[in-house]
C-alpha cells in the first residue's frame, strides 16, 4: 500500500510538471506571435486603381501571414473598425486601429501616379517600440503595381520577422547581378567600399507620434 501510496504521488507530481511546462510553452508561442494590421491603401491618380487596392490588400495578407509567427488582422474585421473611426486619419488613426485590433504592427501605403509613372510608399508602424519603417518602389506601368507590392512585402518579412522569402531570394539574385554587371562596366568598383559606408536600406525610426 505504501509502496503504491508513494508511486501515485510521484505520478502526480509529474503530471503537474508536464502541465506548467505545457503551459508556459503555449504562453511562450502566444508572445512570439505577432499581429499586424494593414491598412487600405490610399490611391492618388485619375484613374480608377480600386482593382489594384483590392488586389494588393489581398496581396500582403497572403504574403505577410506565417503560420505560428505572423497574423494579419482579417479584411472584413479591420473594416468593421474603419467604419467607425471615419473622421480619424493620419496617427492618431493608426493608434486607434492597433488598440481595437490588438495589433502589434500597423501598415499603411499609398500609390501615386505621377508624370505616367507610379511610387508606391508604405510605413510599417511598430506600436510597442513606437518605431517606423518605410518602404518605396516605382512601377512605369499599373500591372506591375502588384508584384512591386510583392517586393515590399518580401522586404517587410525579412527586416521586420527576420523571414527568408522566394521572392527575397530573387531580389538579392537580381541585385548581386545588378553589382556583377556594374563590376564589369566600371572596374573600380571591385575596389573595396571605406570602411563606415554602407549600402542605404529600410530602417527603423523613431515615431514621433506617442500614444
Amino acid at each position: 500500500m505504501k509502496i503504491t501510496f508513494v508511486f501515485h504521488r510521484i505520478l502526480f507530481a509529474a503530471l503537474i510538471c508536464v502541465l506548467c511546462l505545457t503551459n508556459s510553452l503555449s504562453t511562450a508561442r502566444a508572445e512570439e506571435v505577432k499581429t499586424i494590421a494593414v491598412l487600405p491603401f490610399t490611391i492618388h491618380a485619375e484613374e480608377d486603381l480600386s482593382h489594384i487596392q483590392n488586389g494588393i490588400i489581398y496581396m500582403l495578407y497572403s504574403r505577410l501571414s506565417w503560420q505560428n509567427h505572423v497574423v494579419v488582422i482579417p479584411k472584413r474585421q479591420l473594416q468593421d473598425q474603419l467604419s467607425k473611426l471615419k473622421t480619424i486619419t493620419g496617427n492618431e488613426l493608426i493608434g486607434k486601429i492597433a488598440a481595437q485590433t490588438k495589433s502589434d504592427y500597423v501598415l499603411t501605403g499609398s500609390i501615386t501616379k505621377l508624370s505616367g509613372s507610379f511610387s508606391i510608399d508604405t510605413q510599417l508602424y511598430d506600436i510597442k517600440n513606437k518605431r517606423f519603417m518605410a518602404f518605396f518602389e516605382q512601377s512605369k506601368v499599373s500591372d506591375e503595381l502588384i508584384e512591386k507590392v510583392d517586393r515590399i512585402a518580401a522586404t517587410i518579412n525579412k527586416e521586420a520577422f527576420n523571414r527568408a522569402t522566394v521572392t527575397l531570394e530573387r531580389m538579392e539574385r537580381e541585385k548581386q547581378a545588378h553589382i556583377n554587371q556594374l563590376k564589369r562596366q566600371n572596374p573600380e568598383r571591385l575596389m573595396n567600399v571605406p570602411a563606415g559606408q554602407k549600402e542605404s536600406g529600410p530602417g527603423w525610426r523613431i515615431w514621433e507620434y506617442l500614444f
